[in-house]
């Protein structure tokens, strides 16, 4: 099977490699695409007020926007990596919390569907906010605090559930916070989750 890997480093090549995948640049040959890590999603790709601490890449956004929609037309599955989560959730109609405490550091996240508990990396400032289309799939319940806008109003509190991983099935969209990408030995558990996710949400 062929995956697209989007502005990715070698990183996300060696974590899909691993997992018998194939590497493609070629869009029009990949069976899967995986979104990947970077800078803030754009807030006006989900009609929001931009946060004080959000850095966003407009460019990138763009054309990583193009590519989706054409990926969507042609029913390609889609993965997520923190960054590339985030994306996806809001080109599936999420939107975000625009500043989160506590997501800087590893911790556990509680699988909702199988009750399993994983250990995984956090390297992220800000979290998915879903829309009603999402599944959520894992969280965890850190406690930060977050702070987000509603259109222009700005919102803040303390988080009673993180959101870690999210599933869109009409767009076919895995939303993935943590990082499976890095190779230290005690997140090969996070590894072997995100591998199951692929199967159990994507069929791949």
């Amino acid at each position: 099977m062929k995956i697209l890997v989007v502005n990715g480093n070698v990183q996300y090549w060696h974590l899909m490699l691993g997992y018998g995948f194939q590497i493609t640049p070629n869009e029009d040959e990949a069976d899967v695409a995986l979104f990947t890590g970077g800078a803030d999603v754009t807030p006006k790709l989900y009609g929001d007020k931009q946060h004080n601490f959000t850095g966003n890449d407009e460019y990138r956004d763009a054309k990583e926007t193009a590519l989706f929609h054409r990926l969507y037309e042609r029913k390609i599955p889609m993965v997520g990596i923190c960054r590339g989560g985030q994306f996806l959730n809001v080109m599936s109609g999420g939107r975000m919390y625009q500043h989160v405490s506590k997501h800087t550091q590893s911790h556990t996240i509680t699988d909702l569907i199988t009750g399993e508990t994983i250990y995984v990396s956090s390297t992220h400032h800000q979290m998915m906010m879903p829309s009603p289309d999402g599944l959520l799939v894992a969280s965890s319940t850190l406690g930060g605090h977050r702070e987000w806008f509603d259109g222009e109003v700005a919102r803040k509190d303390v988080s009673k559930e993180d959101i870690e991983v999210v599933f869109y099935e009409k767009t076919k969209c895995l939303c993935f916070q943590p990082h499976p990408e890095f190779g230290s030995p005690e997140y090969e558990g996070m590894r072997l989750y995100f591998r199951s996710l692929l199967n159990r949400y994507l069929e791949i």
